[in-house]
């Protein structure tokens, strides 16, 4: 992978692309300084065919978002089987990162580029501060994370009606505190753990 250039891609046109991708489509409208405040701080890098942009067992604090093009989810051992496709607007690495695990499988580049936008997690991981980005940008990350986590989720509950961990699914809390508060942000980070840890579950069980 590597860094794109100004020449490549002007901040207009970047700014034009992640418009695809819900989180910054949301910043761009309800806080425009906070966007331009995301657009600083993400790497936007870009890959070609067959490259590996995430390899299994790597560390995991990068939340990768795709621009442009496609990418294909891989096991070490069975490289020529495509475990996954990851399509423009999607984002990749939330369990991993989450979890502070390692990256479960590689991941390669199955069209002829592509270009990512990467978030270094240490700017949301801490809740309590904010000196770059706000209390309302940090709920609308973990919002962002719980539902792509509750997404997972979901699709395998629709694959197997009767998993034993249905009823473990049906225990998970709600929140009904008031909206955008810190009370909120330190729910959805627990919530976000806690669907992370049933999903990873769910993956491992036979």
């Amino acid at each position: 992978m590597r860094r794109i250039t100004r020449e490549e891609y002007p901040v207009e046109t970047l700014q034009r692309l992640v418009n695809g991708v819900t989180f910054f489509k949301e910043l761009i409208q309800a806080e425009p300084e906070q966007f331009e405040l995301l657009m600083s701080v993400t790497s936007f890098v870009t890959a070609d065919t067959d490259e590996i942009v995430i390899n299994q067992g790597d560390s995991a604090n990068i939340l990768y978002f795709l621009i442009r093009g496609q990418l294909a989810v891989i096991a070490d051992d069975s490289p020529d089987v495509i475990l996954n496709e990851i399509n423009p607007g999607e984002m990749f690495g939330v369990m991993a990162m989450v979890l502070s695990n390692k990256r479960s499988a590689s991941i390669k580049v199955s069209s002829r580029t592509v270009l990512l936008a990467g978030i270094d997690y240490e700017h949301f991981n801490n809740l309590s501060d904010f000196s770059l980005f706000s209390l309302s940008t940090k709920i609308s990350f973990y919002r962002m994370l719980n539902n792509n986590i509750r997404w997972n989720i979901e699709q395998k509950r629709i694959e197997n009606p009767d998993h034993p961990l249905i009823a473990k699914l049906r225990t998970l809390p709600i929140y009904a505190g008031d909206k955008n508060t810190q009370e909120e942000l330190d729910f959805l980070y627990k919530q976000a753990h806690i669907q992370a840890e049933l999903l990873q579950e769910w993956n491992e069980a036979p």
